[in-house]
């Protein structure tokens, strides 16, 4: 079990590491000498004191006991209470999510003047096909047989400076309140038309979430295919669900996604996925044009009254043993991102999931998965629900990301 904390700009610290479960969540400094202990034993098998939406959070300070029971319909929330004697306290709900979400979609993400304008900057360079300027010579034609074929070119050289640091700071806004990355790699544009495509891929190296930013006039376009095409997860794990009876086509094996204009899509890189080829148009005004990259470096992000600083202690008590529970559970891979509620009291008063792409990884005699995604879950959740935050005088929150591989 494998656990860097480290502050931004710096390099982590050396820690021993297990064939079993790396959990990763960037956090302050303070924590780093925390982390260099043995790694805990290998288990293939969820411990018999550990059962999945009956777990037993383990109380941090009074000697209360408590109890985590989830809800029968969907598996989709756990309630907590603490009980010590005759009295009961009630602790706000801990929502479980029952699966994984690899592929989000947020429409109109960008303000529409924002858009428009970022549109209408490509527009203008290709307003007349005679006209000869700079931004005319500045894309690259990228072609690798059988795999990739599309113009593209940096965005950030591309756009205005002022318009393109607005797109670059509304990414990273969303990326650190939803995801729990704090930086992203430079951002492409690039357009396709007719015979252009990307063929199945997956961009594991690149950053736990992928993303693309239509500028596309999808509504008006005169081209088909362009969308984003992925393997769904029962795909990926086909014969588990595979029913004789049941006709398989290409709806049921992969997802596809419009870009229509202004949409982000957001996506797990790992899962394999590519653009379908567009025909019918060889105007590059007519094509498909999106903004797209990849979120990376894992931080948390703290916000309302709430600052790393006066959190450090706080999470330096928090999160190491966290992460010495988490090693003694089945292997997984994949990120979650978990946002703590504090009230101005430094009480939690509930958690939220923003982010998950947890995946169990197969191994001999494991549990169904979703008890194994159950597990991790309700440790992560039921140790910050019975942490104390500094009394900031008003509401705040942390984001915390959690990366297991």
């Amino acid at each position: 079990h494998t656990c860097t904390a480290f502050p931004r700009g710096r390099e982590p610290p050396t820690v021993m590491a297990s064939a079993l479960v790396t959990a990763r969540s960037a956090a302050p400094a303070v924590l780093a000498g925390a982390l260099s202990r043995p790694p805990p034993r290998r288990v293939d098998r969820l411990p018999r004191s550990v059962s999945p939406r009956t777990a037993a959070a383990r109380p941090r300070e009074a000697p209360s006991r408590r109890r985590l029971a989830a809800a029968e319909e969907d598996g989709a929330a756990t309630t907590a209470t603490t009980t010590e004697g005759d009295d009961e306290e009630e602790i706000p709900q801990i929502e479980i999510p029952e699966r994984p979400e690899h592929v989000r979609v947020v429409d109109a993400f960008l303000p529409a003047a924002d858009a428009v304008a970022l549109r209408g900057v490509f527009e203008t360079h290709n307003d007349d096909p005679r006209r000869v300027h700079e931004y005319r010579f500045v894309w690259d034609y990228w072609h690798v047989p059988g795999q990739y074929t599309q113009l593209r070119t940096p965005a950030a050289d591309y756009f205005p400076k002022e318009q393109f640091e607005a797109l670059e700071e509304a990414l990273l806004t969303y990326a650190r309140e939803t995801l729990g990355c704090s930086a992203m790699t430079p951002v492409w544009l690039s357009n396709y038309v007719d015979g252009m495509r990307q063929e199945i891929h997956a961009d594991v190296p690149h950053g736990p979430f992928a993303f693309v930013l239509s500028l596309t006039n999808w509504d008006k376009r005169r081209f088909t295919g362009g969308e984003t095409f992925l393997l769904r997860p029962e795909t990926l794990d086909y014969w588990r669900g595979f029913e004789t009876s049941s006709v398989v086509e290409r709806g049921a094996v992969v997802q596809t996604v419009e870009p229509e204009f202004n949409r982000l899509t957001v996506f797990d890189p790992r899962i394999p996925h590519g653009v379908n080829v567009v025909e019918g148009t060889r105007d590059v005004r007519e094509g498909r044009l999106v903004l797209h990259g990849w979120f990376r470096d894992l931080a948390p992000h703290f916000s309302g009254a709430l600052t790393e600083a006066a959190c450090e202690p706080a999470l330096g008590e928090i999160l190491p043993p966290l992460y010495e529970a988490l090693g003694a559970l089945p292997r997984a891979r994949g990120v979650v991102v978990v946002r703590v509620n504090v009230d101005a009291n430094g009480r939690v008063t509930g958690t939220e999931w923003k982010a998950d792409t947890l995946v169990p990884a197969p191994a001999p005699n494991l549990p169904d998965p979703t008890e194994v995604r159950d597990a991790i879950l309700l440790e992560i959740a039921g140790t910050f629900m019975d942490a104390t935050f500094p009394a900031a005088g008003a509401p705040g929150a942390v984001t915390m990301p959690f990366e297991f591989d």
